[in-house]
């Protein structure tokens, strides 16, 4: 069974425009379709929750007939008014607390306890905002051996991540992202 972490987000106009310029919205809802469907087959995606991202994979956890118990889910309390219905669709919802009411620090707190919760095999970052730039500081002190695959195709952070390192070019090029997965994730040694 391979442990995978998600990092990924869809951003807005409003928010962090220097990634919405680039964000490719449509490759960002393929490329979670395809991991989901390719990862949570036998496999375990743990993510944070995000108001655009955790309705994605409830959709497709449902639609491709998944075993929800597969995916874990991290959520900030700082966030307790503010959470997506579909959280309730995921069996492992984790929840963090949030720290003294600071939104930076509530954050970097769950981060911390969600990278750290179990040996994570590879981290794939697709589209995003800034805090995948913490997610992949925290990662790589935590998990050094593991991929890291940030999907450029799919702009926004994930392309800032794939431009400043060595990552396979197929990250930039594949849009076939099911196969690309299987490939980069499935295929290679654990």
């Amino acid at each position: 069974m391979r442990n995978i972490f998600l990092s990924a987000s869809i951003p807005l106009p409003t928010e962090e425009g220097e990634f919405f310029e680039t964000a490719d919205v449509l490759a960002i809802r393929e490329a979670i379709k395809a991991l989901v469907e390719i990862v949570v087959i036998d496999g375990t995606l743990t993510f944070g929750g995000h108001p655009a991202i955790t309705p994605l994979v409830a959709f497709h956890v449902r639609d491709f007939d998944l075993r929800a118990e597969n995916v874990t889910i991290f959520q900030s309390k700082f966030f307790e008014d503010k959470i997506p219905p579909q959280v309730s669709d995921f069996v492992d919802v984790r929840y963090t607390r949030s720290v003294d009411g600071d939104l930076k620090q509530s954050l970097s707190h769950m981060r911390k306890r969600m990278i750290g919760s179990r040996r994570f095999d590879c981290a794939v970052f697709i589209g995003g905002m800034e805090g995948i730039f913490e997610e992949l500081r925290i990662f790589r002190e935590m998990h050094p051996k593991a991929r890291l695959l940030p999907v450029a195709s799919t702009g926004a952070a994930a392309k800032k991540v794939f431009d400043g390192g060595k990552f396979p070019k197929e990250l930039a090029t594949e849009l076939t992202y099911p196969t690309l997965f299987r490939r980069l994730i499935m295929r290679s040694a654990p």
